[in-house]
């Protein structure tokens, strides 16, 4: 059975920063230091981990106005099922990011997350620190 779960980031930035950023399809190695290098085909999008492990990703909905998008994983991890979805929404002082997974690994062991959630908010929090430092974004 598929495990849904979401983390979040409060940032002391504009939303359309913050979107500059987590909406660049390619931008995730920026951000996130699992990932070295990012290619993007049409809707499908490889991210090369520091490990040698390629991500295959579907890029499937985007909506710049509301700011999010939504992507699957198409090939290079054991799952079953995963579908997430980003978005920067306005909150008191900036924004906040939220990045929502659904995901079921082949081994129905593995409890995706306890595998992701604590490496997907760690990502977010150094998006945070990049961002509200002026590293990344205009």
């Amino acid at each position: 059975m598929s495990e849904a779960f979401s983390v979040s980031v409060d940032v002391a930035v504009s939303p359309e920063r913050a979107w500059s950023v987590i909406g660049d399809p390619c931008g995730v190695p920026t951000w996130y230091g699992a990932y070295v290098s990012c290619q993007v085909d049409g809707d499908r999008r490889t991210l090369r981990r520091a490990d040698g492990v390629e991500l295959i990703e579907r890029l499937l909905e985007r909506d710049d106005d509301r700011r999010t998008y939504t992507y699957t994983v198409i090939g290079g991890l054991p799952l079953r099922h995963h579908h997430a979805r980003f978005s920067v929404d306005p909150a008191p002082g900036g924004c906040r990011i939220v990045w929502e997974t659904t995901a079921d690994h082949q081994d129905p062991e593995i409890n995706m997350q306890q595998r992701l959630a604590g490496r997907q908010q760690e990502a977010l929090e150094g998006l945070k620190g990049l961002l509200e430092s002026g590293e990344l974004g205009e």
